[in-house]
């Protein structure tokens, strides 16, 4: 990592810490409000599932737009980045049209996209939250557009800093929107959609400032170009296919469950879905520096800075991915007990399939970031033609034996074979050998993932009698969190090229 970029990295990742800290809070917090009417969760839960397909309508342009403003960027062409961020907007503006009149719709007719919806409380809350969602639609332009201008100066923290806000905001909500005898849960969305708009003009105005950035260039620049839609289009033509696939795998889930086995079985899988989800959150952040990072490499043709940096990510980053994962799989039953309690017992095994997806993140997301910036399109076709089939094809052979268990597994299997895939591509371009990499990510990982395994193994006969309480949870977050941290102190002792980076970092502080 750049000296230069030292303290962004540090300031992105404090907020990060934030960050993570008030997702443990919304967790264990708000969902157990939320999930304490499993029939109207089960709603919520695929009405909001249905969201995020909103980070993946600008048909790849976005993405491919992020990679080129960095290198204009670190050239210090301003004119061309907002040109490019103009452009991207542009094309995000005009599929979003199509989303608002989409969800619009289906909040006429919620029994389109949700089966069981017999009674009248739960058809009129499907209706609602789609109408909302419909209407909030148009603040995931200015949300894109903001992380393009911070994440490519890696000022992520100033976004960062804004959503912490709204997050203490929303998970103080429900309180008010789930108190004894009264469960809002369309209030409750409306609510944190408002307090959304709200940060996302506070970040507007903080940006300008920070960086004298010229919003009415941006908006001269927010229409169609030619000269950029043909310097991005294979790109974002490969971002789309990407984008497909990834919706296809990762964001069917919930609205597959609710129409073969109903709203009920879509809340237990939930709880496993929302374990996931929120480790791939905090993976994507933990990456998404590098993002830019890479693509500064490549505005400067610095393939031999690429090359180590690449390789220190990879390595450094292995036992911040696994350890963690390790320890909540391991402890997953008590967590789940104490979260949500007894009548989600059958997450459990979903919950630890799912925790496990995102094993080889270390591998996956800088491997990833690199395919995208050196271009190389072959590859990313192969990797994101692989997990769809891999996924369906394994549901359709097993969902009559396994049923809800299938999605879980075969998620799973598919994230593993595109791991795998990717650590090919890692040897392939670091010109290792396996047995070079094994040695250096994996060897010094030993001694903590052993001494997870005995911890557990040795505590959870005495977490059988964990309950759904406040106390217990608490107890149970603490463990992990415990077990976590002494993994990381055994592996700061064992691993000297972390204790090296580690005495870097403080010495950069420091000056």
């Amino acid at each position: 990592m750049a000296g230069s970029y030292t303290i962004n990295y540090i300031k992105i990742y404090l907020w990060q810490g934030v960050s993570m800290v008030l997702n443990f809070l919304s967790m264990f917090v708000v969902i157990p409000f939320l999930s304490s009417n499993p029939q109207l969760y089960g709603v919520y839960t695929i009405c909001i599932s249905t969201s995020i397909f909103l980070a993946y309508a600008d048909l790849g342009f976005i993405n491919a737009g992020q990679k080129y403003a960095a290198e204009y960027f670190s050239q210090d062409n301003r004119t061309e980045e907002i040109k490019v961020i103009g452009f991207s907007s542009f094309i995000l503006f005009l599929f979003l049209l199509l989303f608002v009149i989409g969800f619009s719709l289906l909040s006429l007719k919620p029994e389109l996209m949700i089966s069981g919806l017999d009674d009248t409380t739960s058809y009129k809350t499907a209706s609602s939250l789609l109408l909302i969602l419909a209407l909030s639609t148009p603040l995931t332009l200015l949300q894109r557009m903001l992380q393009m201008i911070c994440g490519i100066r890696l000022a992520d923290y100033i976004v960062q800093r804004t959503n912490t806000l709204a997050s203490i905001i929303k998970i103080s909500a429900v309180f008010w929107f789930f108190r004894s005898g009264h469960y809002d849960i369309v209030g409750y969305f409306l609510f944190t959609q408002i307090i959304t708009l709200l940060t996302l003009l506070i970040t507007m105005y903080v940006v300008r400032k920070r960086f004298n950035y010229d919003y009415v260039a941006v908006l001269r620049s927010f229409r169609f170009n030619q000269d950029i839609f043909t310097k991005t289009k294979s790109l974002a033509f490969t971002s789309l296919f990407m984008t497909v696939s990834w919706i296809l795998y990762y964001e069917l889930d919930s609205v597959a469950i609710g129409k073969i086995f109903g709203a009920k079985e879509v809340a237990i899988y939930a709880i496993g879905l929302t374990l996931l989800s929120f480790s791939r959150s905090i993976f994507g952040i933990l990456f998404s520096p590098f993002n830019a990072r890479f693509n500064h490499f490549i505005g400067e043709n610095n393939e031999e800075g690429l090359r180590a940096f690449y390789i220190q990510i990879t390595s450094l980053f292995a036992p911040v991915v696994i350890l963690p994962i390790l320890t909540v799989c391991m402890m997953t039953g008590p967590l789940v007990m104490s979260w949500v309690g007894t009548m989600y017992e059958e997450s459990i095994l979903i919950a630890q399939y799912l925790v496990l997806c995102n094993l080889l993140a270390f591998i996956s997301y800088p491997t990833g970031i690199l395919l995208m910036a050196t271009e190389q399109i072959k590859k990313m076709y192969l990797v994101n033609t692989l997990l769809p089939f891999i996924f369906w094809i394994g549901i359709y052979a097993s969902v009559h034996y396994l049923g809800l268990r299938s999605f879980a597994l075969f998620k799973l299997v598919a994230f593993l074979i595109a791991g795998a895939t990717y650590y090919y591509f890692m040897l392939k371009y670091l010109k290792i050998s396996f047995a070079s990499s094994f040695k250096l990510i994996f060897k010094p990982m030993l001694i903590p993932c052993g001494f997870i395994f005995g911890a557990t193994l040795l505590l959870l006969p005495y977490m059988q009698t964990v309950e759904k309480s406040k106390t217990d949870l608490l107890l149970v977050a603490a463990l992990i969190g415990g077990l976590i941290l002494i993994a990381f102190i055994l592996q700061y002792t064992v691993s000297k090229p972390l204790r090296n980076r580690a005495k870097q970092i403080i010495k950069q502080v420091r000056t």
